[in-house]
C-alpha cells in the first residue's frame, strides 16, 4: 500500500513539473512570431478549426487541425515536431497536446498534427489566435503564431 502511494505522488508531481514547464505567459503567446526560422529554413503555421454540430451527436468542443509549412518546398524536417497548442480568444486560453503527425505524401514540404475535439465551446464563425510550440531535437524549442484564424462549423 505505501509502494502505490509513493508510486502516485511521484505521478503527480512528475504531471504538475510537466504541466507548469509547458506553460508561457499571455504576453509571450501573443508576441511569438508568424513566421521563425530553424537552421536557415522558413516556417509558417496554419490551422483548420471547427466545431462538428453533425447529428446525431451533440455538438463537439473545438477541433481541427494544424499545419507546420516549410516555405522553401523542401521534405519536412524529421527532427521537427509541434508538441503544444493553444487557442486564444479574448482574454481566455485553451491549451492541448497535439497529436497524430503525418507528413501529407504529395505536400512533403507540410506537417500535420490533429487537435481533438474536447477544446471550448467557442464558435463556430468567430476568429482566435493560435500559438504553437516547434520542438526542435537540437536546438530546444520555438513559439509560432497564426493569428485571426476562422473557427467553423461542420454539419
Amino acid at each position: 500500500m505505501k509502494n502505490i502511494i509513493r508510486k502516485s505522488i511521484w505521478a503527480i508531481s512528475l504531471i504538475c513539473i510537466l504541466i507548469s514547464c509547458s506553460q508561457y505567459p499571455m504576453d509571450e503567446l501573443l508576441s511569438a512570431p508568424e513566421k521563425i526560422e530553424i537552421d536557415g529554413r522558413e516556417y509558417i503555421l496554419e490551422t483548420g478549426l471547427y466545431r462538428d454540430f453533425f447529428p446525431p451527436m451533440p455538438p463537439s468542443g473545438l477541433g481541427g487541425s494544424i499545419y507546420i509549412i516549410a516555405l522553401d518546398s523542401l521534405q519536412f524536417p524529421s527532427s521537427l515536431d509541434a508538441s503544444h497548442l493553444w487557442v486564444i480568444k479574448d482574454d481566455d486560453v485553451w491549451d492541448t497536446y497535439l497529436i497524430e503527425r503525418v507528413i501529407p505524401g504529395d505536400q512533403i514540404y507540410k506537417m500535420k498534427k490533429r487537435i481533438r475535439d474536447e477544446g471550448p465551446d467557442w464558435g463556430p464563425h468567430i476568429y482566435v489566435d493560435v500559438v504553437v510550440e516547434i520542438v526542435n531535437d537540437e536546438n530546444g524549442s520555438y513559439l509560432l503564431r497564426a493569428d485571426s484564424q476562422w473557427i467553423g462549423r461542420l454539419d
